[in-house]
């Protein structure tokens, strides 16, 4: 069946829709899959990828000699549209789409290459306008396509080595170069989510390649994100993406990375986690949880936690108070729960407090100048709130570390009492505001007639 669905392969697509040749091309693919001798199977993704390759060596021929055939908008299209079916076969071939993605990589990149380029010179010369140009759009599509095949046959492959050896070598240049060059607005973000796939597909094999695509992505996309939280929306996520596979699996290479680098870091966390999108806040908090948790076992422990403890407890203590991220109060508390666990740990052991102006024997132990830090900072924070019952709720902190529920339920009433009540009438727990509640409510119900007896029956029916 296959042999002759590609014998008249051309007269079963001539009269379909671009859209609909791609479900077609992969729907073969899936059948082409299943072949089990290799050399059959491709043979098969030959004859399948004949009409698309044809129509793309006959342009990139035609490029050699006049490199602006591949600026006329109909070339373009062309373009896209080939790469949209070899897309739709690489997501259902998968590794067997190897021989295919060899024949066109090097060209594909060239014509990327090239349309960056003019896409820049445009969006430089003519404005943030020039960027919604027809031509401008359609060549910013075929640098998506490119990226997307590539991140395609990266999530697929079933050999690392190959994305490690042969495709990133060649492609550090015309895609991560070209992304450090760019000016802003002609950035793509897929770039970025093309790297964190090469990072999670072959975890430490790049290790020694961090330092470089930090230098070519963070500092400039950073800058783009963190004037306000709308610019460059789909940027903001693909940027986490891409840092928290490097911290996954390239944990080492932060500590290769300068001071100042590393802040920079840590300084982008924060500013996820303080977004106001749910998700960008939440990948900012899962982020932090497994660099901490990373650090706390590394032989950096003592040094980054000296540097960032109290400003990411203080954060994480910011946010927590914010209503606008109540979404994100597990996670917070889960950060909290291992910072404060951490003080009765033996991983850390060098002083939090700063040495050279109180003394190394101005406190016992880390626990106890966090606590007293603590009280200082939340007494400053919520001065409805006496000092007495700060000082419970810490200790309540330190003394729940091994229990998160019980860790959570202190947060929860601590976060009742700040926004809801005043010093003289806030209750000292949630549980005692419940107990006199329940009280009141018992003497109401002891005088017949006083209560609402659909209330009465709500209560029959919880009991």
């Amino acid at each position: 069946f296959v042999c002759e669905l590609l014998r008249s392969l051309t007269e079963t697509i001539k009269d379909l829709e671009p859209h609909q040749i791609h479900i077609f091309y992969e729907a073969v693919g899936e059948m082409i899959h299943a072949e089990t001798d290799p050399q059959r199977r491709e043979e098969f993704i030959t004859c399948l990828m004949d009409p698309p390759n044809t129509t793309w060596y006959q342009m990139i021929n035609q490029a050699r000699t006049n490199a602006d055939v591949l600026k006329q908008q109909d070339v373009i299209r062309n373009i896209a549209n080939i790469l949209q079916t070899n897309v739709a076969v690489c997501s259902s071939l998968g590794q067997p789409f190897q021989c295919q993605i060899s024949l066109i990589y090097a060209d594909m990149l060239n014509v990327y290459k090239l349309y960056s380029e003019f896409i820049s010179t445009t969006i430089a010369e003519g404005g943030p306008f020039a960027a919604r140009t027809t031509q401008v759009k359609l060549m910013r599509s075929v640098k998506r396509e490119c990226l997307k095949l590539i991140e395609t046959f990266v999530d697929k492959t079933e050999d690392p080595g190959l994305v490690s050896t042969q495709l990133v070598p060649v492609m550090m240049d015309p895609i991560l170069g070209d992304y450090a060059r760019n000016v802003p607005d002609a950035r793509d973000p897929e770039v970025l989510s093309l790297f964190a796939a090469i990072f999670n597909k072959v975890q430490g094999a790049l290790i020694e390649e961090v330092p470089r695509v930090f230098d070519a992505t963070f500092q400039c996309t950073l800058q783009m994100i963190t004037r306000n939280f709308e610019d460059y929306p789909e940027h903001r996520p693909k940027f986490f993406e891409l840092l928290r596979a490097i911290t996954n699996h390239c944990f080492s290479a932060l500590f290769q990375l300068s001071p100042e680098n590393l802040k920079l870091i840590i300084d982008s966390v924060i500013w996820a986690f303080r977004h106001t999108e749910r998700n960008v806040a939440e990948m900012g908090l899962n982020l932090l949880l497994e660099m901490l948790q990373a650090f706390q076992k590394s032989v950096f422990c003592n040094q980054f936690h000296q540097l960032y403890f109290l400003n990411l407890m203080q954060e994480i203590f910011a946010v927590l108070t914010d209503i606008f991220h109540k979404p994100g109060f597990k996670l917070q508390a889960v950060i909290l729960q291992h910072l404060f666990s951490l003080l009765q740990s033996p991983y850390l052991t060098a002083p939090l407090w700063d040495v050279s102006t109180l003394g190394p024997t101005a406190y016992t132990n880390n626990a106890s100048f966090i606590r007293t830090h603590t009280i200082e900072l939340l007494t400053t924070s919520f001065p409805n709130m006496n000092t007495t019952r700060i000082s419970e709720f810490v200790d309540g902190l330190f003394e729940t570390t091994a229990d998160l529920s019980q860790f959570k339920g202190k947060l929860r009433d601590f976060l009742v009492q700040s926004k809801e009540w005043s010093v003289n009438d806030a209750p000292a727990t949630w549980e005692e505001q419940q107990a006199t509640q329940d009280s009141q409510r018992a003497a109401v119900m002891a005088i017949p007639g006083m209560m609402n007896p659909h209330e009465v029956q709500d209560d029959m029916a919880d009991a």
